[in-house]
């Protein structure tokens, strides 16, 4: 048992020390382009599967709370993954694959953003998504492991983490977006003082 542990911080850490300047680049287009969503009254969306799907699911939460400024408004964060209703009835009647662009035609209009996850970059349901953001004239986000599968050529931001191990990926991921949905917290709702 301590030496999974030991491996696996052993492997996250030197995950986190090959950290470069793509990433902050990524990681600071992301931020602009969510702020601009944020700031000019439009919405993020985020989906995910599996592992990714609780990262949208998280990130969601703390975008319409709060991350450090407990006294800021609400921001519209939308996770397409999060109504087992919705999921459930799509995936019976039209099938799992369309699951994310059916809910974006629905709720979604030009100025909004998606933010996407994916370890393999792949994940068809995720893909149509972002195709279907990009015919309503959004934005979008992918957050991939490191080779970014095809969603990579799709996205507006690509922010690749710097491993293909599924549960690297995913530690890195929450990180990644963390760093982001604080940045964007910090230019839209500054604390005051700070």
């Amino acid at each position: 048992m301590a030496s999974i542990f030991r491996d696996n911080i052993y492997r996250l850490i030197k995950n986190l020390e090959s950290i470069h300047s793509q990433h902050e680049l990524a990681i600071e287009a992301a931020v602009r382009l969510s702020a601009g969503v944020i700031t000019g009254g439009n919405k993020l969306f985020l989906c995910g599967n599996g592992g990714s799907a609780a990262t949208a699911s998280h990130v969601a939460n703390d975008l319409l709370c709060h991350m450090k400024n407990w006294a800021r408004k609400g921001y519209a964060a939308i996770c397409l993954n999060d109504s087992a209703a919705a999921i459930t009835s799509l995936t019976n009647d039209f099938g799992f694959e369309h699951i994310f662009e059916k809910m974006l035609a629905a709720l979604a209009k030009r100025g909004d953003a998606l933010w996407a996850f994916s370890t393999s970059g792949n994940s068809s349901n995720v893909i149509k998504a972002m195709n279907t953001a990009k015919e309503l004239g959004m934005q979008t986000v992918a957050f991939t492991g490191a080779h970014g599968g095809k969603m990579k050529a799709l996205a507006d931001v690509w922010l690749p983490a710097p491993s293909d191990e599924v549960m690297r990926v995913e530690e890195l991921h929450m990180v990644f977006a963390h760093c982001v949905a604080e940045s964007v917290e910090a230019i839209a709702s500054p604390i005051e003082g700070q």
